[in-house]
């Protein structure tokens, strides 16, 4: 979760602006005269995890209110769901990212007081449940369960909807420890890195025994190497060294241990930018921790490597530092998980999904927050930024373009397919060995073209393929249509600008 008050701060040229600066920035580069898409059945790329978004502020911002199940259908299912008159494609994301919170309620003990900023919206202030030091017990007065209601709400409907997946993860520790007293910015202190760690793991089990939630993985970081996390913020956040993060990750694998949790994982770093995590990636390696009484290298304690895609935004688009992040990862599963912008017609999304499942071939792929109250950093807007008591918290306002965008991914690229390769760095293909259905994806930048698919690799090829179109500018909004394969080649007569989903059935590779 970058610092979105700098990136807003751009967002407030409005869409026109960025429309034109995407025209001129992004989408040429990519383009190419008319060409073919050779499908390479023999490379593979992994298996496909999923598609998914953090609950964190909107979770909290429209949790209990009389909106809750109608944004878990749009985001967590494949049924058409009506929207400000409109019939939208739900997104069928099957993963989600729980926030374990930091804050207090205006909490104090001991002397300590925890300093909320001004500028610190309620939504995004979420309420931690170790409330103060007196006591590590889960069942002592130490401890307040009640909280972040909302947020476990909307985590909850959403589990009822299929979702599969579920990460835990902490955009900072509890105010109390902190040098600052506060979620809100400033640093871990040395002597409450063994409290932090065993916050997690206890959250984590209190989700598994209390609410029925199964916690895949726990991540304790949120871009702890950016810097930027200073007191006073308005959103949660703290700066930690490479070797602060590296005795976390050792003291939560032993809290984890200990509480009979040996199967979740856990995830690190989340950086916000890809050389950032190649550098976390690299430290890990090369020092070590001890448990069990045993020295374990920090990146055998990793499961799974998590980064954030804002180095997908200029000035840093860097697809060479994708590919190192993907080799320093040696081959751990590699997520995706976190990315936002504020392009309401969703070219420069596009335009960074695919080049992320280009060069850094994650297996899953996670939005930051699909709902926001405002603006273009949401697909859809809600409006719940008033305050927790409005009578119509979350009533949806607006659909950008760039929600339809992302069905264009989300409910094609399904779990458990195999991501195979092509030619064509500016398309995704996917195989689903259940179904025999071929995916592929491809966005067209820049100019109107032909482009023409060759599925000769292939052992059987249907006869037709289904195509579903968008275009950044609004025109097309998931529209369908088909056309005939000929000797397992086949032609789309892309628009500039656009995004295609094509299915194929009836395909043996």
């Amino acid at each position: 979760m970058i610092l979105k008050a700098r990136l807003r701060a751009l967002s407030s040229l409005g869409s026109l602006t960025l429309l034109l600066l995407g025209l001129i920035t992004f989408w040429p580069s990519p383009s190419r005269g008319d060409y073919t898409l050779v499908v390479n059945s023999r490379e593979r790329r992994g298996v496909w995890e999923g598609w998914g978004c953090s609950l964190a502020w909107w979770g909290n911002g429209v949790g209990g209110s009389a909106y809750e199940s109608l944004y878990a259908d749009l985001f967590f299912t494949q049924k058409s769901v009506p929207v400000l008159g409109q019939a939208l494609p739900g997104l069928g994301l099957n993963i989600v990212r729980y926030n374990v919170g930091g804050g207090g309620n205006n909490d104090h003990f001991n002397g300590a007081v925890e300093n909320i900023p001004p500028a610190f919206s309620w939504y995004k202030h979420i309420d931690g449940y170790w409330i103060n030091w007196n006591s590590p017990l889960p069942a002592s007065p130490s401890w307040d369960w009640t909280r972040d209601s909302n947020q476990r709400r909307v985590l909850q409907a959403v589990r009822k909807r299929g979702v599969d997946h579920v990460e835990f993860f902490a955009n900072a520790p509890m105010w109390w420890m902190t040098d600052r007293k506060s979620s809100a910015g400033g640093a871990l202190q040395v002597w409450n890195q063994g409290d932090f760690a065993h916050y997690l793991a206890t959250v984590v089990k209190h989700a598994k025994s209390d609410w029925g939630v199964d916690v895949s993985a726990v991540e304790p970081f949120n871009e702890p190497s950016a810097g930027w996390w200073n007191y006073p913020l308005g959103q949660e956040g703290c700066n930690l060294s490479f070797e602060q993060q590296a005795a976390v990750i050792g003291d939560l694998r032993r809290e984890l241990d200990a509480q009979g949790l040996r199967s979740t994982r856990i995830t690190a770093s989340d950086e916000n930018a890809m050389t950032q995590a190649t550098a976390s990636e690299k430290y890990f390696s090369s020092h070590s921790v001890s448990v069990d009484g045993q020295p374990r290298t920090v990146a055998d304690l990793i499961n799974r490597v998590g980064v954030h895609g804002y180095s997908g935004l200029e000035p840093w688009r860097d697809n060479a530092a994708r590919q190192s992040l993907r080799r320093a990862a040696a081959g751990k599963p590699l997520w995706m998980s976190e990315y936002g912008d504020g392009d309401g017609s969703g070219m420069v999304l596009a335009q960074t999904i695919m080049e992320d499942m280009t060069y850094l071939q994650p297996t899953a792929w996670i939005y930051w927050q699909p709902l926001e109250p405002y603006s273009a950093w949401g697909l859809v807007n809600g409006h719940y930024a008033d305050s927790p008591g409005q009578p119509d918290r979350g009533a949806p306002a607006w659909v950008y373009t760039k929600y339809y965008v992302m069905a264009q991914f989300t409910r094609f690229l399904r779990p458990e397919n195999i991501l195979l390769g092509s030619s064509d760095p500016n398309s995704i293909v996917a195989y689903d060995s259940r179904l025999h259905q071929l995916t592929l994806i491809t966005v067209n930048y820049g100019k109107s073209q032909p482009i023409r698919y060759d599925l000769s690799g292939l052992v059987q090829a249907g006869a037709a393929a289904t195509v579903t179109q968008t275009s950044t500018d609004g025109t097309v909004r998931f529209q369908k249509s088909s056309v005939v394969l000929r000797q397992k080649t086949f032609t789309v007569n892309a628009r500039m600008n656009s995004i295609y989903s094509v299915v194929i059935s009836g395909v043996r590779l």
